[in-house]
């Protein structure tokens, strides 16, 4: 395995991490609906997001990569919480 298959497979376990820890989030706050909750957890995964910035930096993910993993994690993430969670 080269070191771009061992670059792509590291963002794709980051990002689905970053996924998984966002609909726990979700549900959680959707069954407890703690204000104090949801500002200390929102908090953690900003400050998670930030550091999966740095680690792209740190392995040389290009803007484009970036841009790609993101938006997919984006849209990957609204689609599940839309489903699981509905807008009502």
């Amino acid at each position: 395995m080269d070191e771009r298959q061992k670059k792509y497979i590291h963002l794709v376990i980051g990002y689905f991490g970053l996924l998984l820890i966002g609909l726990a989030i979700l549900r959680h706050l959707s069954i407890l609906q703690d204000t104090a909750g949801y500002a200390l957890t929102m908090f953690g995964y900003i400050c998670l997001c930030i550091y999966v910035q740095f680690a792209d930096n740190k392995i040389g993910v290009s803007t484009k990569e970036k841009i790609f993993f993101r938006v997919g994690f984006l849209a990957v993430l609204t689609v599940v919480a839309i489903d699981l969670y509905g807008l009502e």
